[in-house]
């Protein structure tokens, strides 16, 4: 893997391992979603979808890992954000 590569990978390991679960667990404990726009996790679950689409596509385990734990972590963002909003509309 190209120097490029791997230091994409790692960056998107970083966001997808660290900056994701801290934001999450951040949401969980003041049970809202202040402070983040919706349009930012709404572009990085379309990226992170067509990188994972993109990966299957091709042998590289890397790109299928990192880029599904980020469909899945902007999922569950995607998900606080609806439930947090419905619950403050209640």
């Amino acid at each position: 893997m190209p120097i490029f590569g791997t230091l994409a990978v790692i960056a998107s390991m970083t966001i997808a391992l660290v900056g994701f679960p801290t934001q999450i667990y951040r949401n969980y404990k003041r049970q809202n979603c202040d402070g983040i726009a919706p349009v930012l996790i709404y572009s990085a679950f379309i990226s992170y979808l067509l990188w994972t689409l993109y990966a299957w596509t091709k042998p590289d385990l890397f790109l299928i890992v990192t880029d599904t734990t980020g469909v899945i972590l902007t999922s569950i963002l995607i998900l606080q954000n609806i439930y947090y909003k419905n619950k403050a509309l209640r």
